[in-house]
């Protein structure tokens, strides 16, 4: 079980309804001391790495934070999973991730590049057909969806290096998200 606690968008100019990979996650509570509860949890988490795997700390370390945020935009427990595999929790949608952290859908598939090359008019192509099948979300619905915009985005990039990611999109996979917090919790 591949397990994030997941916050608001990294990126405050990204797609604000967005609840994939790239969002931020919980930190140390400087205003407690480290042998308070939250601490000893940001502790776990941060041996662990950002994907943890003991659902009942991960599900206290967001209630904690919650509790503190006290309306704010808080944090849920998500379940990652890949190769189109089910979990038990609520279905969010299917995210473009690299290593479950990094996404190519926390922007919308927005473009914000003028047309002025072949390249980026097929790019804006891209764009304007996926885009309208993201869920509200900001997800795709359907693991095929996801595929498929994935394998055109590889395309295109392998013509022009850069396009949508510095790196390799080859880093990049289809991975299901399903909430294992109620929404009304965040």
């Amino acid at each position: 079980m591949n397990l994030l606690i997941l916050g608001s968008p990294v990126n405050p100019q990204a797609n604000p309804l967005y609840r994939g990979t790239y969002r931020t996650h919980p930190a140390h509570c400087d205003e407690l001391p480290d042998s308070h509860e939250i601490n000893r949890l940001y502790s776990w988490f941060r041996e662990e790495g950002a994907v943890v795997r003991n659902r009942s700390n991960a599900l206290r370390f967001a209630e904690l934070w919650n509790a503190r945020l006290k309306g704010l935009q808080g944090f849920e427990v998500v379940e990652v999973t890949e190769c189109g595999e089910h979990s038990q929790g609520k279905f969010i949608g299917y995210d473009l991730s690299a290593s479950f952290s990094d996404s190519l859908l926390a922007w919308g598939l927005r473009r914000f590049v003028k047309e002025t090359s072949p390249y980026e008019v097929l790019c804006d192509l891209i764009s304007r057909h996926y885009a309208p099948q993201l869920n509200q979300q900001g997800l795709f619905q359907t693991i095929e969806v996801a595929s498929l915009c994935l394998h055109d985005m590889w395309a295109l990039q392998d013509l022009c290096p850069g396009l949508f990611a510095i790196e390799d999109l080859r880093a990049y996979r289809p991975v299901g998200l399903f909430s294992l917090t109620s929404i009304n919790e965040v």
